[in-house]
């Protein structure tokens, strides 16, 4: 996040969104929260620097908010077919090196 070029910092928010994707993945509540924090870090960084003059990006900013707090809650709620699914697509040499799911 300390890059002086903005792609640096996008690729920090991807990354950060593949720590989400593995919190899924690995069931790690502990990912999900860093990398909600990196994202939210980088919509801060967009809002205060980039987008500092708009008056339509603090309106666009609450709605992704809120966008995020659904899919969390659709997320919570269907946690175990999300696993599942992402586990379905992975190679058979993947999904043994994974830790077991608790039913």
């Amino acid at each position: 996040m300390g890059s002086d070029s903005e792609m640096g910092k996008a690729l920090y928010c991807l990354i950060n969104l593949g720590l989400i994707g593995l919190a899924i993945l690995l069931r790690r509540p502990l990912f999900l929260v860093f990398g909600a924090l990196g994202v939210a870090a980088y919509l801060g960084y967009l809002s205060y620097e980039v987008f500092a003059d708009s008056l339509l990006f603090p309106v666009v900013l609450t709605l992704i908010g809120l966008g995020v707090i659904a899919l969390g809650l659709f997320y919570q709620k269907r946690r175990e077919r999300f696993t599942h699914a992402l586990r379905a697509i992975l190679p058979s040499w993947l999904q043994d090196a994974l830790p077991a799911l608790r039913r």
